[in-house]
């Protein structure tokens, strides 16, 4: 590290995922660091509850191991042995027309990689396959502006792809359709797959045999022990053993630019702090807040992100009410329903429940329509019907969770990539200020942690430290969402991890 390095102050408005794993790498580079959370805990959407020996989730329980950075911040910060994989012999199905059907095999979000089980697949109608199939045959269909994934699936594939495949999987993902959101932020593969071989299909079949060559494990899904919410309590202790000042219930209102370079924090209740760089992961809105007065370019970019919001009900059923042990691990809704989703958690992962136990959890994003805002009493009584309609259960839940986030699942709609350049063209003349999180480039966990550690290094670099050590690179900034081909977790919809 460089001489005086150890002096320069970093703060970072975010206890977050994005905002903990800033303050983790802004610390291995020789920074002193203050985390300023506006809420009573720090860890944003990974909130872990352990209760009579269920394993709560109430945010995210699974990251994807292919994108490294997730797996690399557990070890880091000494969690490797507490990593879980899903169990074997996966068992997830989607839900149409009142009938369960098992994924074909080889399907991605929203492109088979396998034509034989797609063909099979009693998910679509033979006309529904037959319009698909037009894909084979039709031109390239892409011009340069940026469209709605939607809109583009349904012109080379057809209605049925999209209501029954991409908008189940995607929208389970954003909390949003498929008709909203961003083929160039959320799929940009596509274009890529379009370019290349014109045929959507005949690129995802060629993906597909790619990597039945190099098969690893069953399942890229993976998890901790005791849940999540392990991952930054970890940080927690870890950054506060190292000297970093995290304050809870302080919420940072407003920055100024002084005359020296130095950054002015304003707290609630009138305390200031000084800084030699700021990183703001506190989600869109609040950073947009802070940043208006400076920044009005990129304040305005923030806020017009639009979020969704979800709940996340938890149920736990004594293994009497049912004549067997489910072994569903969970299944998506395309179609009318009061849920995106259901996973029995018991099933999926090891350790989640006890032997004589059902712990299940259900999707009620917003774009469910009036049942998402009805009061708390209603809403998971529709719940428990549902679920236990088709579970098999005979008796009521021994226990219950609900747990509402409101506004805080990005949405990339059309013209996001251009908002996330506003942002940093906005940020251009302040060198010493990143913002990072799930509102720009991926709502992902692992993208979460990446993006805060990038946003760590740059400041760092700009304020002259060298890191201490080796740390692994995040994906390119605006690849957000996975490749079509690549699996997403049907039982696990909501991934919106970041801070806030």
């Amino acid at each position: 590290m460089t001489a005086g390095a150890a002096y320069s102050h970093v703060v970072v408005i975010g206890g977050g995922i994005t905002g903990l794993a800033a303050a983790w790498e802004a610390t291995l580079c020789g920074a002193r660091v203050t985390v300023l959370e506006a809420s009573g805990r720090c860890g944003g959407k990974l909130c872990t509850e352990v209760v009579d020996g269920l394993v709560v989730e109430h945010g995210p329980d699974a990251f994807v191991s292919y994108r490294p950075a997730a797996l690399a911040l557990i070890r880091e910060v000494g969690l490797g042995d507490e990593v879980v994989e899903v169990r074997p012999g996966r068992s997830v199905s989607l839900r149409v027309g009142g009938r369960f059907h098992p994924l074909p095999e080889g399907m991605g979000m929203v492109v088979p990689t396998r034509l034989g089980p797609f063909v099979r697949t009693p998910i679509l109608t033979w006309p529904q396959k037959l319009r698909a199939a037009l894909d084979l045959v039709l031109p390239r269909r892409l011009g340069a502006l940026d469209v709605t994934i939607g809109s583009f699936l349904r012109a080379r594939l057809g209605d049925g792809v999209v209501e029954r495949f991409a908008d189940p999987m995607v929208g389970g993902i954003y909390g949003a359709s498929v008709d909203e959101l961003s083929l160039d932020a959320v799929l940009p593969v596509l274009r890529d797959h379009e370019r290349s071989h014109r045929s959507l299909l005949l690129a995802s079949w060629a993906q597909g045999r790619v990597r039945r060559t190099a098969r690893g494990p069953q399942s890229p899904f993976r998890s901790l022990r005791q849940g999540l919410g392990s991952l930054p309590d970890r940080l927690v202790e870890a950054l506060t053993e190292s000297g970093v000042t995290i304050e809870v219930d302080a919420a940072a209102l407003a920055v100024t630019l002084n005359a020296d370079g130095t950054t002015s924090v304003a707290l609630a209740g009138g305390r200031t702090l000084t800084a030699d760089a700021v990183i703001f992961a506190a989600g869109a809105h609040p950073t947009a807040a802070a940043l208006a007065d400076h920044c009005p370019e990129a304040a305005a970019a923030l806020r017009e992100i639009r979020h969704a919001s979800t709940t996340v009900v938890t149920l736990a059923w004594d293994l009497t009410a049912f004549a067997a042990m489910p072994t569903t691990q969970g299944w998506l809704d395309a179609g009318p329903a009061p849920v995106t989703g259901v996973t029995v958690t018991s099933t999926k992962w090891p350790g989640r429940a006890p032997r004589d136990r059902v712990l299940v959890r259900a999707f009620v994003p917003d774009k469910i329509g009036p049942l998402a805002s009805q009061p708390d009493g209603v809403l998971l009584d529709e719940v428990i019907r549902y679920a236990a309609a088709h579970l098999g259960a005979t008796a009521p839940p021994v226990f219950t969770r609900m747990t509402r986030w409101t506004g805080v699942m990005p949405k990339y709609g059309v013209g996001h990539l251009d908002r996330v350049r506003a942002v940093e063209d906005g940020l251009a003349a302040y060198p010493s200020w990143e913002v990072a999180g799930a509102a720009l480039r991926g709502v992902g966990i692992p993208d979460c942690i990446a993006d805060g550690r990038r946003a760590a290094r740059q400041v760092c670099d700009r304020l002259g430290i060298t890191a201490t050590q080796a740390l692994p690179e995040p994906a390119h900034h605006h690849q957000t969402a996975r490749n079509s081909t690549e699996q997403h977790d049907p039982a696990s919809p909501p991934q919106g991890a970041h801070a806030s």
